[in-house]
């Protein structure tokens, strides 16, 4: 599934500096200290400014975009946290325009070690970790609309093996497929029986068509109780 993407340029063209204790704004960055950027468009950044001239440290970036009609410009997206010579590293808050919601670690200005991703429209939450912006190695993924997790191996954004847990039913372990379980796996269900078998992807019509919807049945082996 999107993940919002995260590597929003932060440095534009024309602005405006206050600096913390000085009375007057100046059109560049002076010298290293606090301070308050304000951007063409609105957009701001208050934090620390090393000798370099590179964000560095705290700092909070609001990203403004066009209000509705004649309304004045409105935040679209609000990154709070750490900074390393002027990207985005070490722990922060990005708020996407989209409304979804990243609290954890950075590097590189993209999503990068632990962390915890929600998305706003579902209400679904992953929590795990993150390369190059990615979902990469160990994850949980809850949905919003029925509490039911995938917990396992992530890799390019994918879970490719471990358990899918549905609440109230049980839980499927085995090998995943672009999100969806695949190949051969197993269930264990709330009633104590066990059923091992083998999702198969079938192509719905013709099969020379690349078009075609696919639905994933489950073939399962016979069951037995282990209560």
């Amino acid at each position: 599934e999107l993940i919002h993407t995260t590597n929003m340029g932060d440095d534009e063209a024309e602005y405006k500096v206050m600096y913390d204790g000085d009375e007057a704004e100046t059109n560049w960055i002076s010298k290293e200290g606090k301070a308050t950027v304000t951007y063409a468009d609105g957009s701001t950044f208050a934090g620390t400014f090393d000798a370099e001239k590179l964000k560095q440290g705290a700092g909070v970036y609001t990203w403004m975009g066009a209000g509705e009609d004649d309304e004045d410009p409105k935040p679209k997206a609000v990154y709070e946290g750490e900074y390393v010579d002027g990207i985005k590293s070490g722990r922060g808050k990005m708020t996407f325009p989209n409304g979804d919601v990243y609290d954890g670690s950075w590097a590189n200005n993209k999503m990068e070690g632990e962390g915890t991703y929600t998305y706003k429209a579902t209400g679904d939450i992953y929590s795990g970790t993150f390369a190059a912006g990615k979902k990469s190695g160990e994850g949980r993924y809850e949905f919003g609309a029925d509490q039911s997790q995938m917990v396992g191996t992530w890799v390019d954004g994918a879970i490719t093996t471990g358990s899918w847990e549905l609440k109230g039913a049980g839980v499927y372990t085995g090998a995943f497929k672009n999100g969806k379980p695949s190949g051969e796996g197993g269930f264990k269900f709330t009633s104590g029986i066990e059923q091992a078998g083998t999702y198969v992807a079938k192509k719905e019509g013709d099969e020379d068509d690349e078009d075609a919807p696919v639905t994933i049945t489950w073939d399962g082996t016979p069951v037995f109780s282990t209560a």
